[in-house]
């Protein structure tokens, strides 16, 4: 019967906290990632990169803004470009977009596993982020549920080192001028 049909194909939503950790990931593990890719080339001028970087994201808000309400799907490149101009080229950009997952993907990866490295030295970078992408798949493929309860911790453990990179940036501004 289609009752019987509807629920047991019901999806389960996700909860408010959930929601944001997804959404909230993205931007937290950026700033991670970016302020000590920027520290490194850039130095004590990283803070002038980074409100450039920014200003720009803040001038391209209603862009974004509007590009998201009006196409609330996975693939944003793809959909848009579909919308703008050929397919041939959204194609194109929709596997770029792809690529940049992968790639993205797999630095964050290496780079946890080179902090992880400093604390346990025998430990073998390749295989242990080869591991890490693998448990990532596994969560994937599990669904969605699973992966927002992961992403919960992930989030929180973002908030928590951002706040605390904050507080002692802080705190060594004032001891040490």
């Amino acid at each position: 019967t289609k009752s019987s049909l509807d629920s047991k194909w019901s999806h389960v939503k996700l909860n408010e906290l959930q929601s944001t950790a997804i959404c909230g990931n993205d931007i937290s593990s950026s700033c991670l990632y970016v302020s000590a890719l920027t520290i490194v080339y850039a130095g004590q001028y990283a803070w002038i990169s980074l409100i450039i970087v920014a200003l720009v994201l803040f001038l391209f808000r209603k862009i974004y803004g509007e590009v998201v309400g009006a196409l609330p799907l996975n693939g944003g490149a793809y959909n848009v470009l579909l919308n703008t101009t050929s397919k041939r080229l959204a194609s194109f950009a929709a596997c770029l977009t792809i690529l940049s997952y992968m790639a993205t993907a797999v630095i964050s990866a290496s780079e946890a596993m080179y902090y992880l490295h400093y604390l346990v030295h025998s430990l073998p970078i390749v295989i242990a982020t080869i591991f890490l992408l693998g448990i990532f798949m596994m969560l994937a493929i599990v669904g969605i549920k699973e992966s927002a309860t992961v992403a919960v911790i992930i989030f929180v453990t973002h908030l928590i080192t951002l706040f605390l990179l904050v507080a002692i940036s802080c705190w060594f501004l004032f001891s040490n001028g």
